[in-house]
This record gives C-alpha cells, sequence and structure tokens, in this order.
C-alpha cells in the first residue's frame, strides 16, 4: 500500500510558506490547509462577536467572561461555550477570505492562539482534516506555526521557510500597497516583529525549527524558486 504523502510547512509570518504549500497541494492534488488560517478565523468571529481578546487569558472553562465593560448587549458565557461558539461550523470557503489576511486579525490571531484550551479545540479539528486527507486523498499538505512539531510530528516531509524580518515586512508592505491599503512600512515592521515574539514565547506550541526540519531562506527566492528548492527534496 503506498504510504500517504503528509507535507507540514512551518515558518515565520509572511515568510512565503503559506503560497509555497499551495504551489505544492496542487501539483500533487493534495489537500491544503493553512492552520494559521484556523486561528485567524477565530480572532474574526471573535473582533465581530465583540469578544475582549484579553479574555483569552487566564481563563479556565468554568470561568465567565465579557468584553470590556463598556460593551452592551454582551450575555456572560463560560469561556469553553465561547470557544464552542467561536470554533464550530469551520468551512474551507471561510479559511480563504481576504479578511483574514488583514494585519489586525493578525495582530488578534497572534494572541489569542497563546490560548491552550482554544489550541486543543483547533488541534482536534486539524487531526481530523489530516486524517480524512489521508484516507480519501493520499496525504495533505499543511502550514502555519507548529505543524511540524506539533500537528503532525511524523509527516512524511517537514519543511521550514523563512526571510529576514525585514523582507518579509517588505513584501507584506507591497501585497497591501497593490490592494489599495494605506498602512506604513514602520507599522507592519513592529507588528511583525512582535508576532514573532508571540509565536516563538508562547508556552504551548511555541514556534520551532524540528530537529529533522529542511530549512530554506526564502528572501532572496522567486515564489517558483521556492517552490522547486521543495520540490527538489519531496522527488
Amino acid at each position: 500500500m503506498k504510504k500517504p504523502l503528509l507535507i507540514a510547512i512551518d515558518g515565520p509570518s509572511a515568510s512565503g510558506k503559506g503560497t509555497v504549500a499551495k504551489k505544492i497541494a496542487a501539483h500533487f492534488n493534495l489537500p491544503y490547509l493553512n492552520t494559521g488560517a484556523l486561528y485567524r478565523l477565530v480572532a474574526l468571529r471573535a473582533i465581530e462577536q465583540k469578544v475582549a481578546v484579553n479574555s483569552f487569558f487566564n481563563a479556565g472553562k468554568n470561568d465567565a467572561i465579557a468584553p470590556d465593560d463598556s460593551e452592551e448587549n454582551f450575555n456572560l458565557v463560560t469561556f469553553e461555550q465561547l470557544l464552542d461558539s467561536l470554533t464550530k461550523n469551520i468551512t474551507e470557503n471561510e479559511l480563504e477570505q481576504e479578511v483574514l489576511f488583514g494585519e489586525d486579525v493578525g495582530a488578534v490571531a497572534s494572541v489569542i492562539a497563546q490560548n491552550s484550551l482554544l489550541r486543543k479545540k483547533l488541534f482536534t479539528f486539524q487531526q481530523e482534516f489530516i486524517a480524512n486527507s489521508k484516507e480519501q486523498k493520499g496525504g495533505a499538505v499543511l502550514d502555519g506555526r507548529d505543524t511540524t512539531t506539533v500537528i503532525c510530528p511524523d509527516a512524511t516531509h517537514k519543511f521550514y521557510i523563512t526571510a529576514a524580518v525585514e523582507i518579509r515586512a517588505q513584501r507584506r508592505f507591497n501585497q497591501l500597497k497593490n490592494q489599495g491599503k494605506n498602512i506604513a512600512f514602520e507599522e507592519i515592521l513592529t507588528q511583525l516583529k512582535t508576532r514573532d515574539e508571540n509565536d516563538s514565547n508562547r508556552k504551548d506550541s511555541p514556534l520551532l525549527i524540528a530537529n529533522d526540519a529542511i530549512v530554506i531562506d526564502n528572501g532572496t527566492l522567486s515564489i517558483e524558486e521556492g517552490f522547486k528548492k521543495c520540490l527538489s527534496f519531496i522527488n
């Protein structure tokens, strides 16, 4: 029986790992999951429902929480009920929404990703995705922050894609500028540095380089060059 092709890619924000992961998934006709988009979707839902970000800290499943006192018409719920509401009915289309990849949503996602109960709930979602993809499609491609170390440590191929934070900030700045969004380069650079700090130093599942991961610095590589470099190791 042919062994499933399970490819896991980690790396800091705006490193280009998602673009490479999508190209690899398309090349092998495999399901793709942006695990970071899961946290961005929860962050977006928290913003839409006016859930205070600080409620994700030091809260257990029996704690009652609410947004800032100035916000009205919010019913107290337990922390576990809140996360059930935010994480249920996640669809593939929702994970592709352009709004998810804005800097504001990304900043909130980096904060709430430090919550252990949220990580546990999304861990289950990701494990189900992997199991279904292996059974139905013969594998999958996933990218994120803890994909190679926590989500699928048994991946057949592991990559860690990175680039200097200044290069990543410039790429994000150019991307947003092309979309007609007005944001200063210095603001993006500060946000990425803060996100890197949060991702690398959180207690649960920090951003690490797996011992058996292939590290690729694509700071000077084009999208096609980065893709072909990964492909050479897989082949």
